[in-house]
């Protein structure tokens, strides 16, 4: 049995099927790979080759294995604002005065 024939449940129940995708993670594209897909609950599921190519480019990128760290946020008028060191901000492409998009999400302490 090939790889594409393969069929495995998800754990939401679901059947899993494998399609190629558009991979983007964390801004940066890691290109059209096979992926394994849950219509039932979105989930993704990547093989070896997948995540190979994945991890190279993330690591090109300088973002692979970059550790969470704490951070802190500072008041400034009526803003909060955080710091973002040089070398993600420049891996994600972020640049002084530009604008972006954020959406709440529960902050853990």
């Amino acid at each position: 049995m090939t790889k594409k024939e393969e069929s495995f449940p998800c754990p939401c129940g679901g059947k899993l099927r494998w399609k190629k995708k558009k991979v983007v993670i964390d801004g940066i594209n890691c290109g059209l790979l096979e992926v394994e897909l849950c219509p039932k609950c979105g989930s993704e599921y990547f093989p070896e080759s997948s995540m190979e190519i994945i991890e190279k480019k993330l690591k090109e990128a300088g973002v692979w294995g970059i550790q969470r760290k704490e951070v802190s946020f500072w008041k400034s008028g009526s803003s909060v604002v955080i710091r973002i060191p040089v070398r993600i901000a420049t891996s994600l492409g972020l640049k002084p005065a530009m604008k972006g998009n954020y959406s709440s999400q529960k902050i853990f302490k």
